[in-house]
């Protein structure tokens, strides 16, 4: 009795940490709207997992179908979850993201991003797109076309990277700040001071 208990105990708990995906639609060209960029490509490298159990995955696109994004771009992906995604160097995909905030897309296992093998029969994604990785980047292709990478503007033959980017002040912009700080809220406890 007892080593019945522990058995259904153990299948029940291993059952509740698992993925709970809902069954996909199969991909049509207006299921593809709610996507901000699909595209097919290979990947180069994987970023190590944060503490917020993500990673990026970094993609050489070979073809864009929907979306602005330069040919190298990045992808956060789940890492370290119940739903988490398993990608690897050189593995080719296509990808369905979408933009969390500006610039960050992520992918999703309970989405349509899939992942090309080499012997279809090991392909589980046919479950519920109903196409093999072949036929749908000819669905692809057909419906929504190949379109252009956004390309680096150059400026005097340099190319300039118009990126957002977050710079820290050097460590001399980082005290005149602090004095700056310093001094205003002086004078505003000196103001209010004299106001009593």
């Amino acid at each position: 009795m007892r080593i019945l208990l522990i058995s259904v105990l153990i299948f029940t708990s291993s059952y509740s940490f698992a993925c709970e995906c809902s069954s996909l639609s199969p991909l049509s060209k207006e299921l593809c709207k709610d996507y901000d960029v699909i595209f097919y490509g290979t990947v180069d490298s994987i970023g190590a997992c944060n503490d917020k159990w993500s990673a990026i995955a970094y993609f050489t696109i070979s073809d864009l179908y929907k979306g602005k994004v330069h040919q190298q771009v990045e992808i956060n992906f789940d890492c370290n979850t119940e739903c988490m995604m398993s990608l690897a160097p050189d593995d080719e995909w296509i990808i369905y993201a979408k933009y969390l905030k500006f610039d960050f897309l992520q992918i999703s296992i309970c989405e349509h991003s899939r992942k090309k093998f080499n012997d279809d029969a090991q392909d589980f994604y046919l479950i519920d797109t109903k196409r093999t990785f072949t036929e749908e980047l000819g669905f692809l292709k057909t419906n929504l076309e190949i379109q252009a990478f956004v390309q680096p503007t150059v400026v005097n033959n340099t190319v300039t990277d118009t990126s957002r980017h977050n710079t820290q002040p050097s460590s001399w912009g980082k005290v005149t700040l602090l004095l700056v700080s310093l001094l205003v809220m002086a004078i505003v406890y000196f103001v209010t001071r004299k106001k009593k």
